[in-house]
């Protein structure tokens, strides 16, 4: 196998700037690389494990390269046409969920807000090995198309990608390696889509398998593909579109989140110079959150890591189109540390240790009462 090409659809609006993050959305392949290399991290980490950094980072640059190795073998390209644009208006627009998981998307009085690719756009990918890399490089290709399979399944590209938006799911993939799953979703219901993330997990992680792996710790010290620090569920529900889905999980998360007073008294009491007394929970879905007092004269206060200032959520959910049309939601939970061994959060100048995952286990519960259970992906 020297190359293989796909067709590309967006399940959900993408948004994926350019030079301007707020202009126009452009679809290049250095993003859909990047978020491949993220994805075959997580497959090495969950063999190799998450102590041997130095060959994780052999085994990655093996695929995608590195300035130490140089240039990757395994080349990605994308083609499209003209890609229509939505606003973040016109995608939230009635839909209180859409909004709620979107929100860093909206305007701003400094910043415009962020237009999207709409849902059911299709471009072209192709994966093929650099001219003039041995054959023996075969390896490289199957590995990207192994991070391909996890993205179009598990994932999604740009920002807000953790939160359904970027969902993407192959149409078409003539010449796809008959020993590895295959890239189109051929589930009619949440539970045949259940088996099927099964059967591909299991099948990819034995296409990286070593006769000695390594540890991982629990966390893991970053995003790892194992059962012991990942897991994956499919909502048991199918929903009419992708916009019925996000909005019936939106705004369960949004009233979720609204029922936690303990975090806005905490923080507020930072913000007027006291102190954080406890862990602030709503960490654990992802830094940084800013709060804002009416009650103090519009005072805000910006949550973060004390070296971090971002941390992705450790919750992804995917929105999945099922063959009949209609769509589901994948979940991936990634239970690995929140902030670097030792870091605190930081609030103004007061410190405090970084919250569990308690509080995520909770909302996913909460999505079991009011959506539908959660059929556990297991087996792999």
């Amino acid at each position: 196998m020297k190359k293989v090409s796909f067709t590309l659809e967006t399940v959900t609006p993408l948004f994926l700037g350019g030079a301007d993050p707020r202009g126009r959305p452009e679809l290049r392949a250095a993003s859909v690389r990047g978020a491949l290399r993220f994805w075959l991290r997580a497959l090495l980490g969950g063999i190799i494990g998450d102590n041997d950094l130095d060959a994780l980072r052999q085994a990655e640059s093996a695929v995608f390269g590195s300035t130490d190795t140089g240039a990757s073998p395994v080349v990605v390209r994308v083609w499209h046409g003209s890609l229509r644009t939505q606003s973040f208006s016109e995608l939230a627009a009635n839909r209180a969920g859409v909004c709620y998981l979107y929100f860093a998307a909206r305007g701003t009085r400094r910043e415009a807000e962020r237009c999207a690719i709409v849902a059911e756009s299709s471009f072209k990918l192709l994966l093929n090995v650099r001219a003039g890399v041995s054959e023996l490089d075969n390896m490289a290709l199957q590995r990207a198309y192994a991070a391909l399979w996890l993205l179009t399944h598990l994932g999604g590209l740009g920002a807000r990608s953790r939160r359904g938006a970027g969902s993407l799911q192959a149409t078409q993939a003539p010449g796809e390696p008959t020993n590895l799953p295959s890239l189109i979703v051929r589930a009619t219901t949440p539970d045949e889509l259940q088996k099927e993330l099964a059967d591909g997990l299991r099948c990819l992680r034995q296409l990286v398998s070593t006769t000695s792996p390594g540890s991982i710790n629990t966390p893991s010290a970053f995003d790892v593909l194992h059962p012991n620090v990942c897991k994956v569920w499919v909502v048991n529900r199918s929903f009419n579109s992708w916009e019925e889905a996000l909005d019936t999980i939106g705004q369960v998360m949004q009233q979720f989140r609204c029922r936690y007073p303990s975090d806005y008294a905490n923080v507020k009491a930072a913000v007027q110079g006291r102190g954080l007394n406890q862990p602030v929970q709503r960490a654990a879905f992802g830094l940084p959150i800013v709060f804002y007092y009416r009650s103090l004269g519009g005072q805000r206060g910006t949550l973060e890591g004390e070296r971090h200032d971002r941390r992705a959520s450790p919750l992804m959910m995917r929105v999945a189109k099922l063959t009949n049309g209609r769509c589901t939601v994948v979940l991936t939970l990634f239970q690995a540390q929140l902030l670097s061994h030792g870091e605190q959060l930081q609030l103004q100048h007061a410190t405090v240790n970084p919250p569990d995952l308690t509080i995520i286990h909770d909302f996913l519960n909460d999505l079991d009462s009011k959506v539908a259970r959660r059929l556990e992906v297991t087996g792999w």
